[in-house]
């Protein structure tokens, strides 16, 4: 089955610069290597989402500088770039600053992500339909994440909402959100914008989807994840890797979980899991982005390890 997604974000041109290790205030470093990609939240997990099998539209703004560029590269990904809106403003860029421990530093200059078209946002929105997922994130105002989310809702398709980077006001938007998705700190700022003290991730997971009144997802890194569904919360553990660049990693999460919307909320999870620690183990935003079927063999090597595993343990 294949899920329709929706994607209403942030498209940049990402800088990506290597360092042995990130500078202090005042320090000069000299770069080990830079390169330029696609990148943003919103195009990060259009193209995750893509990649892992649905059928992806992109709703933003490209500028003068760049724009073209930008396009193709989604388009190239088979994502419907129809209502793209062009912007007098350069396009959005992002300066990723990225060491050998494969920390990384984050600068972002919104500029045509700023400017998205309301009419775009209001006309792809409206053509959804119960099935159907939008996924919303924080790197285009909140007023256009707004506007999306309570066109979708009305229509009846499924509003997922990243809240990243961690939001300091959208608590208008909440009431048009299906699922959450999160990291610890995005968590904590939620919470706090919905008035709740927090206190760690699974109590604060329990009292924001009890607030909110939907699902939450929270990933925890090498942690892996947990899910609050219906008053259950769950954790999903991550396989083990060696990280060099997390650059992507939520955003890839993001992309797999909206594309596997189909599936139950656990194997979802499982899928965004394996898709967002492969993405750590190679350098750069979309380059780091696994497709479906690579994540489906380590999911059944895993599954094989386990059933394994647990055979041997048996009485």
């Amino acid at each position: 089955m294949t899920t329709r997604v929706t994607v209403v974000g942030s498209i940049n041109a990402d800088t990506a610069l290597r360092l042995a290790v990130l500078p202090r205030p005042g320090e000069t470093v000299l770069a080990q290597e830079a390169t330029r990609s696609l990148g943003g939240k919103g195009a990060n997990q259009a193209v995750a989402a893509a990649r892992a099998g649905a059928d992806v539209r992109m709703v933003g703004a490209v500028g003068v500088r760049d724009g073209e560029h930008l396009a193709d590269a989604l388009a190239a990904e088979g994502i419907d770039t129809a209502l793209l809106a062009r912007s007098e403003r350069p396009s959005g860029q992002a300066l990723v600053l990225l060491d050998d421990a494969g920390e990384n530093s984050i600068i972002v200059v919104p500029g045509a992500n700023a400017a998205i078209d309301d009419e775009s946002v209001r006309r792809a929105c409206a053509e959804l339909s119960r099935g159907d997922v939008l996924v919303l994130q924080h790197e285009v105002p909140v007023a256009t994440s707004r506007l999306a989310a309570a066109t979708a809702s009305d229509v009846g398709a499924t509003v997922v909402w990243n809240a990243a980077p961690a939001p300091a006001h959208a608590a208008d938007l909440v009431e048009h959100v299906d699922l959450l998705v999160v990291n610890e700190h995005e968590l904590d700022a939620v919470a706090r914008l919905l008035g709740v003290e927090p206190s760690g991730p699974e109590q604060d997971v329990a009292a924001v989807a009890v607030r909110l009144g939907t699902d939450v997802v929270c990933t925890l890194g090498a942690a892996g994840a947990l899910v609050h569904r219906t008053g259950t919360l769950t954790r999903v553990p991550a396989p083990r890797v060696t990280a060099v660049d997390t650059t992507a990693a939520g955003d890839t999460f993001v992309g797999y979980l909206a594309a596997s919307w189909h599936l139950p909320l656990a194997d979802a999870v499982r899928r965004a899991t394996e898709a967002g620690a492969l993405a750590v183990t190679r350098h750069g935003a979309t380059p780091s982005i696994p497709g479906l079927a690579e994540v489906e063999r380590r999911l059944a090597v895993a599954s094989t390890d386990t059933t394994t595993t647990t055979g041997r343990n048996e009485p």
